[in-house]
């Protein structure tokens, strides 16, 4: 039934597509606001009047780049009128011949409102953050930092930016994915190029805002796939030819930081080469490689998972360049290409306690070593194609190679909540391995009328492999029960591999008055494998005995469909999307064992699901936004492998094959204001996710032995809120700034304690506040410290627990 609509749907598409192309005279150009660097202004009101009359003959609005096209203007003269609220309205005489040849009205600059400059030059004090629209910006110049530093350090100072201590970085409450440099890609998917790399004296302003993917910048409806992150604006007197900076450090212990960065701005061109050693946890990329590896060795050993950059000492050393050309002036083409390599060392000694059943309670004690070798190599590359002013064509092709080697070693002891001794252990694991990805996307838009008609096409597809090679030993004596050795002598060679394609065609119908009708087919499909071999030693030291405890093959395959029907409502100070998404899904899953299928599970789900988007615009520098969307979420290879993985004695995982999809319904709220007299910024934001189906461990323990045994289920009915508010406030007398960011969460889920049902409840209430002083003979901050101070509760239905305190934590 389904494969039949999704023919006639494209049959239709195609027909429409077919029919709807006429040679048309049309009108293009691009509106920006006035300034250094201009800015283009998104969703402008663009109009085309009869000069005589003043009737509108034809009207659009500018997309987020500024550009606009109008089509079909017939032969005469008329009056292009462009509006944007808190900007001076813009005119323009144009004469239309009756060439064919599109007429190119250029860059057109709109000036700020009269009334706002008046209240705006008030002040000569630097802006710390402002509004505009759905980004939040910061004047970099507003926040001091020593000679040299990068723009981590600059990052850290702005309030709703956070840092982690493995560079991870989030603003507002969410993980930047993208750093853009003037709007262009920055080693693509990799922030911490930039954020460990740049030096914080080229920004001038910070820009933070949720990017809409290539295919919704296309259409101009939103898909839910937006990302948040950091546009860069370089200073002017950076973008005229080449600039770097290179330092060197040395500490105690041997520590020791070199790097180099060299850069070449010019217009719309850029070329970025950096490189560096170090030992001080500055990996400067991202670690590709344990990423595939889970950051520790496979071949279902994880105790040792976890250590990384993040943990121990790591050595690093890194080089890549990044580009951006427009080689011809429809053609822009942009990459990077990257090589990391990184040594660490971790050492550590955990206690725990554990709450079992009951009033039952156990202790751990575990002291564990890890070196780990990884190396990574990679490149990405951007491409986008304006053939003309109706067509557009985004290329974007990816690839990236790493091996890692890890050498663990782990002592454990656990004892019984009376402190008899339960087990004692001692475990050694050696891994190779290595992965590979590569994927690539187009996605190709066609404009077939003035009005707004619009037909897009997109098409992914890519690849994913990671083979490991691990040893396994392990002695574990049972000393509660039955006194008693068990050992463990393996090799296990893991391969686990994947595809995934993806196509989705989408119709935007114009229904005049800026309304739109769009309708959307997507199919996507994705093949897993896990092929695990695993053999035990003979009597001679060989590996020859197969182990079909821990050896074992599983492929899982899953179709997903979604159908799309949404109205857009596009209005000056307000626009308003409501849709319809029908996703039906089918699952497959298969076990095999020794050559015998031991499970083949086929499941069909459907979700409906509404999507809303409500934005409002109540001036140039007050904004509010109401999203709300659903999204599915496959389980993963692990959680559905229904053979017990016994390669680690005291610690076993079981899949579940009969787990459902994850569905994750999402309401975000958003509202920003910006004062330009009094240089004040308020921000709020809420949300509210409710999860279908979400995916909870079950962990056992067997109190004789210590063993510990982990499966997944699906549980309905887990939820959270928060809300976050961000002010900056200057206080009077022109010197002395307020900021203050609170934040608010509440959470309930379901899950396990031992076997046994829990439902836990977490209320958490932080404050971050400080202020500064700036003038010209000084620049003073009095903070707190990046994580503030907290209120948190955590109770838990299981024994009644409640635990409050006041503490420092991040948000």
């Amino acid at each position: 039934m389904i494969q039949r609509f999704s023919i006639l749907f494209l049959s239709l598409l195609l027909l429409g597509a077919a029919t709807g192309v006429v040679a048309q005279v049309h009108i293009k150009g691009t509106v920006v606001r006035s300034g250094e660097p201009a800015e283009a202004v998104e969703m402008a009101a663009v109009r085309l009047l009869n000069i005589k009359d003043s009737a509108m003959v034809k009207g659009t609005v500018t997309d987020r780049e500024g550009h606009f096209d109008l089509m079909g203007v017939r032969q005469g003269d008329y009056l292009l009128h462009v509006t944007y609220v808190g900007l001076d309205p813009l005119y323009q005489r144009l004469h239309i011949s009756g060439s064919k040849t599109p007429v190119d009205v250029g860059r057109l600059t709109m000036t700020e409102d009269g009334v706002l400059l008046g209240e705006a030059v008030v002040t000569a004090r630097a802006v710390e953050v402002q509004v505009k629209n759905d980004t939040v910006e910061y004047n970099a110049s507003a926040y001091k930092v020593a000679e040299g530093s990068v723009l981590e350090d600059l990052l850290k100072k702005m309030p709703g930016v956070e840092v982690s201590a493995e560079g991870a970085v989030t603003v507002n409450g969410k993980e930047i994915k993208k750093i853009l440099v003037d709007g262009k890609e920055f080693f693509s998917d990799d922030p911490k190029a930039a954020s460990k790399n740049l030096p914080a004296q080229i920004v001038d302003k910070v820009q933070t805002y949720e990017k809409k993917s290539d295919l919704a910048m296309l259409t101009g409806f939103d898909d839910g796939d937006a990302e948040a992150v950091i546009n860069l604006t370089v200073k002017p007197g950076m973008k005229q030819g080449w600039f770097g900076n290179a330092f060197a450090g040395a500490g105690s212990r041997g520590r020791y930081d070199v790097n180099t960065m060299l850069n070449r701005f010019v217009d719309d061109d850029q070329f970025s080469l950096m490189g560096g050693i170090n030992n001080t946890n500055n990996m400067g990329f991202t670690d590709f490689a344990a990423a595939a590896f889970g950051g520790g060795p496979g071949g279902g050993r994880h105790r040792f998972g976890g250590f990384g950059a993040g943990n121990g000492i790591t050595s690093s050393g890194n080089v890549g360049t990044n580009f951006s050309k427009r080689l011809m002036k429809d053609l822009t083409v942009g990459g990077n290409v990257r090589f990391s390599g990184s040594d660490n060392e971790a050492r550590a000694k955990t206690d725990r306690q554990n709450i079992l059943a009951g009033d039952s309670t156990s202790f751990d004690h575990a002291e564990s070593a890890s070196d780990t070798r990884t190396r990574n190599v990679g490149f990405n590359l951007h491409m986008e194609w304006k053939p003309d002013t109706l067509t557009q064509v985004i290329f974007r092709p990816e690839f990236s190679y790493g091996t890692t080697h890890t050498d663990a070693e782990e002592l454990t002891h656990t004892l019984s909540g009376s402190l008899d001794s339960v087990n004692a252990s001692r475990s050694r694991s050696r891994v190779d391995g290595h992965a590979l990805t590569a994927s690539a996307k187009l996605d190709v838009s066609r404009k077939l009328n003035s009005r707004g008609r619009t037909l897009t096409l997109s098409v992914s597809g890519g690849g994913n492999q990671s083979i490991d090679n691990t040893q396994n030993r392990s002695d574990t004596r049972f000393l509660l029960f039955a006194d008693s050795t068990e050992t463990i002598d393996q090799q296990v060679h893991s391969d686990t591999r994947g595809y995934n394609v993806r196509g989705k065609v989408a119709w935007v119908e114009p229904l005049g008055h800026s309304n739109f009708l769009q309708l959307s087919y997507r199919l996507r499909r994705t093949h897993r494998e896990l092929l695990r071999d695993a053999y035990l030693i003979d009597s001679e030291g060989q590996y020859t005995v197969p182990d079909t405890t821990t050896g074992r093959n599983t492929r899982s395959d899953a179709t997903e469909h979604r159908l799309n029907l949404s109205f857009k409502m596009v209005r000056p100070k307000y626009d308003f999307t409501l849709g319809l998404n029908f996703d039906p899904t089918q699952t497959r899953t298969v076990t095999e064992v020794a050559g015998r299928t031991l499970y083949d599970l086929s499941r069909s789900v459907v979700n409906y699901s509404p999507t809303a988007k409500l934005r409002i615009r109540f001036d140039k520098r007050t904004d509010l936004r109401l999203d709300y969307d659903g999204r599915t979420e496959q389980p993963s290879m692990t959680q559905l492998q229904p053979v017990a993985d016994l390669s680690d004695p005291l610690n076993t995982v079981v899949g579940n094959p009969d787990l459902r999809p994850t569905y994750t319904n999402s309401l975000r709220l958003h509202f920003g204001k910006f004062v330009p007299d009094k240089q004040s910024a308020f921000i709020f934001m809420a949300g509210v996710n409710y999860v279908l189906n979400d995916i909870v461990s079950r962990t056992t323990t067997d109190r004789l032995t210590g063993r510990r045994q982990t499966t997944y289920e699906n549980i309905d009915g887990n939820y959270n809120l928060d809300g976050r508010l961000i002010i900056n406030l200057p206080l009077p007398g022109k010197h002395f700034t307020l900021s203050s960011m609170t934040y608010a969460r509440y959470g309930h889920s379901g899950g396990f304690i031992d076997g046994s049902r829990n439902t836990s409840q977490a209320t958490v209430l932080m404050q971050h506040a400080g202020i500064s002083f700036r003038s010209s003979l000084a620049d003073i901050e009095l903070n707190g410290n990046q994580e503030g101070i907290g209120y948190y509760d955590y109770f838990n239905t299981y024994r009644a627990s409640d635990v409050a305190y006041i503490g420092q934590s991040g948000l």
